[in-house]
């Protein structure tokens, strides 16, 4: 009894250390899923994404809602797009390029623009919107490559596998169908880590213990998030307009990673071929608020406020574990290094029961937060020639949570993470707009501060900081529009297949990465 009480006990903690190590995972997922970079119609996003202080355009659906009350009539449109990115990974000091493109649907919007009321009552019109649009597309891969002479992702699994007793990790898998409830597990059955003592700790098997290894990876991330807005505004006196807007998100976030390493002198062992796959769904509730005041002719003020996403998530996780032993036995050291021999005097040797094992799906739900949003801005007007529009927007980045009710570490983890991690910012816009009759010809540009406070082992401070450049044309008359609009993207980022306590034993890829993404919006005024 007491033997099959500490194996409950083990096996429950090596849950909540699985969900600890993780963490990183949700964070890093909430923080994707909520970088919005620039969004809306090909006006707006030609004008660097302004749409705070503007009306009249279907963006200030989800954007300000209050800018629904400058409509003076009803309009349908849609704005199809298209993102390209490229990215230059630089690991041990070799250079791999990568790139990904593909097509989205943008944003579909309705804008019902109601009667004028009687010129003598103060509210003049009011308007419904609703609109589907594409908030944050992730869409991304990269690969990487060199030759690594400090250390293997078989160091990382011994720290994981810590002082847990080689009885859990044999309990652990299952040879009927070379499946394992822990990577640990499948690790150790396919003799890629050692047991000093029954009770850990663990090593690289000696055979591997001077071996270099060459690593090659790939990285691959797709999905994002979209939401269904429903906005409603009013005009006061032509002067005031307030506009209040909720809806529903939908999440949908595939990570798909895989590291191979080839043993230079490594006996037995050859190579081995490691996968991680990560697929995470979720659907959430906000509300928004706001307000542009029409100060003059020429000035208008605008502001926002956006709560958070409150959402339910469901989370698949799942790992894959090769290994190549072309002999399929593999020698038996003991724990001081030494050959283990059998009566002849004679090589000790272990027959591979598998070369694969595929780590049991881990299935959890929780519920996560997305960052409260404030923004303001300003709108100068030159007549009928055109405008120039600028915009600030607050981030509370560090107000992200995650939480699982039946786990109360969960959430106080995974805050302390959050805050440790991710810094509040204020993301900058600014555009303009010259109209030639019917002609539009727009530019814009946009920074957003990094929003990690660390640099998570890289060598140096990384800015991680976004800035982008837009411009657009577009035409329109009395029946209809058309507006394209193009942006240019730069920022960095880094990758670390693994890492290990000593944070210089273990290297990361370096990203450059560029995105060229277009946009088309059409509409008709009914």
């Amino acid at each position: 009894m007491q033997t099959r009480a500490f194996f409950i006990i083990t096996v429950l903690s090596m849950l909540a250390t699985q969900l600890r190590a993780q963490s990183r995972l949700y964070a890093n997922t909430a923080l994707q899923l909520s970088d919005m970079t620039q969004n809306g119609t090909a006006r707006v996003q030609g004008m660097g994404g302004n749409h705070v202080a503007l009306g009249g355009d279907a963006s200030t659906i989800f954007g300000n809602p209050a800018g629904l009350g400058f409509y003076n009539r009803s309009e349908f449109s849609l704005s199809p797009g298209f993102n390209m990115t490229n990215k230059d990974a630089n690991y041990i000091g070799n250079s791999t390029k990568d790139s990904r493109n593909g097509l989205n649907i943008g944003q579909f919007s309705l804008v019902l623009a109601g009667e004028p009321n009687n010129n003598n009552r103060d509210w003049r019109r009011s308007t419904l919107g609703i609109s589907f649009s594409r908030q944050v597309n992730a869409n991304t891969t990269f690969s990487y490559g060199g030759t690594n002479n400090r250390s293997s992702i078989i160091d990382n699994i011994t720290q994981l596998a810590g002082n847990v007793s080689t009885e859990i990790l044999d309990k652990d898998f299952n040879s009927s169908n070379s499946s394992a409830a822990s990577v640990e597990s499948a690790f150790y059955n396919l003799y890629l880590i050692d047991a000093l003592s029954d009770n850990g700790p663990y090593r690289r098997p000696v055979p591997l213990s001077r071996a270099s290894f060459e690593q090659t990876g790939k990285y691959e991330l797709t999905g994002g998030s979209s939401q269904w807005t429903f906005a409603y505004a009013g005009n006061y006196l032509d002067k005031l307009y307030l506009g209040f807007s909720g809806g529903f998100s939908r999440y949908n976030y595939v990570r798909q990673s895989n590291l191979q390493e080839r043993f230079v002198n490594g006996g037995a062992f050859q190579s081995l071929d490691y996968r991680e796959d990560v697929s995470i769904t979720g659907s959430g509730l906000f509300v928004s608020v706001g307000a542009i005041y029409k100060a003059t002719d020429f000035l208008q003020i605008g502001a926002s406020i956006h709560s958070p996403n409150w959402s339910t998530m469901q989370m698949t996780y799942e790992e894959n574990v090769r290994v190549n032993v072309p002999s399929g036995q593999v020698p038996v050291f003991d724990a001081s290094g030494r050959p283990v021999t059998n009566a002849q005097g004679q090589q000790a040797f272990d027959r591979l029961r598998t070369t694969a094992v595929r780590v049991e799906p881990f299935d959890f739900e929780y519920n996560m937060r997305t960052p409260f949003r404030a923004q303001g801005g300003v709108t100068f007007f030159a007549g009928k020639k055109g405008l120039i529009t600028a915009s600030a927007e607050y981030v509370a980045f560090r107000g992200m949570s995650m939480s699982n009710p039946n786990n109360s570490n969960f959430k106080s983890d995974n805050r302390s993470l959050v805050r440790s991690s991710f810094n509040n910012v204020v993301n900058l816009r600014a555009g303009g707009e010259l109209r030639l009759d019917n002609l539009r010809v727009r530019v814009g540009a946009g920074y957003l501060p990094n929003p990690y406070n660390q640099n998570f082992n890289i060598e140096g401070k990384l800015d991680r900081s976004k800035l982008y450049f837009s411009g657009g044309l577009g035409y329109r008359n009395d029946r209809f529009f058309v507006d394209l609009a193009g942006t240019f993207l730069t920022t960095k980022d880094a990758f670390a297949p693994y890492t290990l306590n000593n944070t210089s034993n273990y290297f990361s890829a370096q990203l450059n990465a560029t995105t060229i993404s277009a946009v088309l919006s059409g509409g008709l005024f009914f």
